[in-house]
């Protein structure tokens, strides 16, 4: 089961004013968009798993880091980069927080002469400047080898807003909304401003609202770096959920049999009187896998704590210290039918508890 993974410039004109004889230096005109896609899109690569594909960019060339969101290499055993101009390197993903959407990788080849990004000052942002989306639109790759990204523009709409885009998305507490056109693989790339400078990480769009996009302020994504760079991946059990409460759930699934079997079980349960969280993927070898959880597993609390949505169980991991241990309560669904060794068939509904031991960082 797989989730489907989510201008004009305002020139001030130069009059040269004559003082005694001098005239006054022009301040340098903004880059267009077409100017800020040639700067940026070396360090704008496109990251590539076996289940699905996403952005991401270079923010430190020495150390051949890049910075994506979490959800576009959740699940995701091997993964790979495709450099514009340098074909496909492997990545290793250094730390991951899906109660952020933000996630570390790194180059496992050195790279000679990368191009990265710097980051701008996302509080410095003000409605109605204008902005440049980078990434790669999953509907458009074809030999992803030699595939350049692309380019949207728009405006800003909101400098600094909380959002709460769905049940199964965690809370974003500091986002850029923006009218640069966001698709499905432009997730992870970066929202640059007119000096070319990061003021945001490409995340989501608003799903009940026409043109209005959402990037992570880069005042915020910058204060995840080095904890993600040295290794956090405590709110990363190894999992992938959606909430049973998330109208849109089936929507997130590409294979029409998914999409049924995700529509039955919500209204199995719902009709029940139960909500919770449907475990969709679990990561071998991860704090998920070791605590026995599966596919069709529903959560409906964690450490006692009743929880139907993404923000519900980050509120928890996110308070709960590195490397301790949560119980789970939850219940059956599609993988009931188990026999246990006293004999007992596991039936749709019936319910389980679990230990779970978060990650040591």
């Amino acid at each position: 089961m797989r989730r489907n993974a989510r201008a004009a410039l305002a020139g001030a004109s130069v009059i040269a004013m004559v003082l005694g004889g001098t005239a006054a230096q022009a301040a340098p005109a903004d880059d267009s968009p077409q100017d800020i896609f040639e700067k940026a899109s070396p360090a704008t690569v496109n990251v590539i798993g076996k289940k699905g594909s996403g952005s991401g960019f270079v923010y430190d060339a020495d150390q051949g880091l890049i910075v994506t969101n979490a959800h576009v290499v959740a699940g995701e055993d091997a993964l790979k980069a495709v450099i514009p101009g340098r074909g496909e390197v492997p990545v290793q993903v250094l730390g991951s927080d899906p109660c952020e959407d933000v996630a570390v990788l790194k180059l496992s080849t050195p790279q000679e002469d990368l191009t990265a990004l710097e980051f701008g000052d996302s509080d410095e942002v003000q409605a109605g400047d204008e902005v440049t989306a980078l990434g790669y639109p999953a509907s458009l790759q074809s030999n992803v080898e030699t595939e350049k990204p692309v380019y949207t523009s728009g405006a800003v709409q909101s400098p600094n807003v909380p959002a709460d885009p769905s049940p199964s998305d965690p809370h974003f507490t500091s986002t850029i909304q923006h009218s640069a056109t966001l698709n499905p693989g432009n997730s992870g790339g970066p929202l640059l401003d007119s000096d070319t400078e990061v003021v945001g990480l490409n995340t989501l769009q608003n799903p009940e609202a026409q043109g209005q996009y959402y990037s992570i302020s880069s005042r915020h994504v910058r204060s995840l770096l080095k904890p993600l760079a040295d290794g956090l991946k405590k709110d990363d059990p190894g999992w992938q959920l959606v909430s049973l409460d998330d109208q849109n759930a089936t929507a997130l699934f590409t294979d029409p049999d998914d999409q049924q079997t995700v529509a039955d079980i919500q209204k199995r349960v719902t009709d029940a009187g139960q909500s919770g969280l449907l475990v969709y993927n679990v990561v071998s070898d991860s704090p998920a896998a070791r605590a026995r959880l599966e596919i069709g597993d529903v959560i409906t609390s964690v450490k006692d704590t009743p929880v139907s949505t993404m923000a519900d169980l980050c509120d928890v991991l996110q308070s709960a210290p590195a490397g301790s241990v949560l119980p789970l309560h939850g219940m059956y669904t599609v993988n009931a039918g188990a026999t246990d060794e006293a004999g007992h068939v596991t039936k749709f509904g019936e319910e389980w508890d679990v230990q779970l031991r978060l990650s040591k960082k």
